[in-house]
């Protein structure tokens, strides 16, 4: 195999099939791909959702929750691949993706991870995408939007602004919602750490292979979606850690200084109590004014029995009232295009929907910090 992409699954089934259907979308029929999710022992049906569903798919079953970077170890040590791609089951890809990172890293020799661009349900750029290294300063300067009021070195260097989101460079640390590393290289750093078990085990692996004196990349051509998972949910375990791991990180690669971790704490903890009481908001629904369809005829008659008021047009241009959904009909259109058309009408009053006809599922968010929501549609 020449490719191996690893989804690690937990409890998100209907994300990761969502996810497959855009991989399989990708992986034309000459690639030399293996497509493997790992699932850590998830309780909602997983295994038997899947279960011959996809005959081209290698699915690992594990018997415990192992965490990001044990599972991704295990699943790696299956893999045939002479590059990985890590991805977060709560994501659509480009159909070009792999051809993409591909020959990006065919011309780049010196690349151990390169990255992509991802937007969220709404069509905005996420700018974790692409990182700096998250010094204590620099992390409290994210968490407390310090680095927006103070925009220069070193506050405001936690989303690498040295890059444009448009342009290919070098950056620090790469997200593990899109990951595409050379196999030796991973192995020659010892793989994820599994001491890391739900968060920075990305930054780590980024910084490790920047230590062997490999460069980590950024490219805008290789595109996703990337919904909220229950893992994005920012409340106070989210909150704290990530403080865990960044002090976590610190200890691990730089030196210990006891007295500032201890200062920070204090401080984040007061923080943490203002902010929660403070800004403790629900998105509101969205009031839509029009319903709308890009897609197969047969599709647009099944989702009509949903949708009343639900109208079959050719491209966004068509749309007159808003706020207004969008619903995407995967089955017949392209990802890239779905991707490109969401950057080029965002924040436009368009809220979208994709809908997955094999399941009959819709899948969206209205919201950039809002979790994504599936639901299925009954004909």
């Amino acid at each position: 195999m020449n490719i191996s992409i690893i989804i690690l699954n937990y409890n998100v089934k209907h994300f990761t099939d969502a996810c497959l259907q855009s991989v399989l979308k990708a992986v034309k029929k000459d690639d030399n791909i293996e497509i493997i999710v790992a699932d850590n022992h998830s309780t909602d049906g997983s295994r038997d959702y899947f279960q011959e569903r996809y005959p081209e798919v290698t699915f690992l079953w594990f018997d415990k929750n192992h965490g990001f970077g044990k599972a991704y170890n295990k699943a790696v040590k299956q893999a045939q691949g002479a590059y990985l791609l890590f991805l977060n089951p709560d994501t659509l890809v480009s159909d070009d993706l792999l051809s993409q990172l591909k020959n990006f890293a065919d011309k780049h020799n010196d690349f151990g991870i390169i990255g992509g661009k991802m937007i969220d349900g709404t069509g905005n750029f996420l700018p974790e995408s692409k990182r700096g290294i998250p010094t204590p300063l620099v992390a409290f300067s994210k968490l407390t939007k310090l680095h927006k009021m103070l925009n220069f070195k070193p506050f405001n260097v936690y989303y690498a602004p040295h890059i444009n989101e448009n342009k290919s460079g070098k950056v620090p640390v790469l997200t593990g919602a899109l990951m595409f590393v050379k196999k030796n290289v991973f192995e020659a750093v010892g793989g994820f750490d599994e001491q890391f078990f739900m968060y920075g085990e990305d930054i780590d692996l980024s910084y490790r292979i920047l230590q062997k004196g490999y460069q980590n990349y950024y490219l805008p051509t290789a595109k996703i979606i990337h919904f909220k998972g229950e893992s994005s949910r920012k409340d106070a375990n989210y909150y704290k850690h990530f403080l865990d791991t960044t002090f976590q990180f610190y200890r691990k690669h730089f030196r210990s200084f006891s007295p500032l971790e201890f200062l920070m704490r204090q401080f984040f903890k007061l923080w943490l109590s203002l902010r929660l009481k403070k800004s403790h908001f629900i998105n509101k629904p969205v009031d839509f004014q029009g319903f709308y369809f890009i897609g197969d005829k047969k599709n647009y008659s099944i989702l009509k029995t949903c949708f009343t008021d639900l109208k079959k047009i050719d491209n966004s241009s068509q749309i007159a009232l808003k706020p207004a959904m969008l619903i995407f009909d995967t089955g017949s259109l392209n990802f890239s295009n779905i991707i490109n058309l969401m950057e080029t009408y965002k924040n436009q009053g368009i809220y979208y929907r994709f809908y997955f006809p094999h399941n009959q599922m819709l899948l969206g968010s209205d919201y950039k910090d809002a979790l994504g929501e599936v639901k299925l549609v009954e004909s």
